[in-house]
């Protein structure tokens, strides 16, 4: 009689198990998730910043109308701005051995809501 050899083929595993596809989603989440965090975040810091430079566009603005003499306050035409003028103050400024005092004003241009100093100048008399 003749023999029949059975040989065995051996297994094709050339797929995922199901576990390394629930590891792998939940690696790719994760990393996801951190990375949409820190895109709110860098968003968030974006607005802010973009806010602050806004502010300091106006104030600049402001003080160019100020030093022209166009404006005395800042009124309705600057509403999230206020003016504080330090009148008669002296500023001492050296230039190698010598010493000057010059008197001028002293502005200060803060941010309304926060009293947040935006923009600084002295001007002499």
């Amino acid at each position: 009689m003749d023999q029949v050899l059975l040989i065995k083929k051996p297994i094709n595993n050339c797929g995922f198990t199901l576990v390394e596809l629930i590891i792998s989603i939940a690696i790719i989440s994760i990393l996801l998730i951190a990375g949409a965090s820190i895109l709110s975040t860098t968003l968030v810091i974006i607005a802010n910043e973009g806010s602050d430079t806004e502010l300091l566009y106006q104030a600049q603005d402001a003080m160019e109308k100020i030093t022209a003499g166009e404006i005395t306050n800042l009124g309705s035409q600057y509403p999230l701005l206020s003016l504080n003028i330090n009148t008669n103050k002296t500023m001492t400024m050296a230039s190698g051995a010598n010493t000057y005092n010059v008197v001028g004003k002293y502005y200060v241009i803060m941010e309304t809501a926060t009293s947040k100093i935006i923009l600084t100048s002295f001007i002499p008399n």
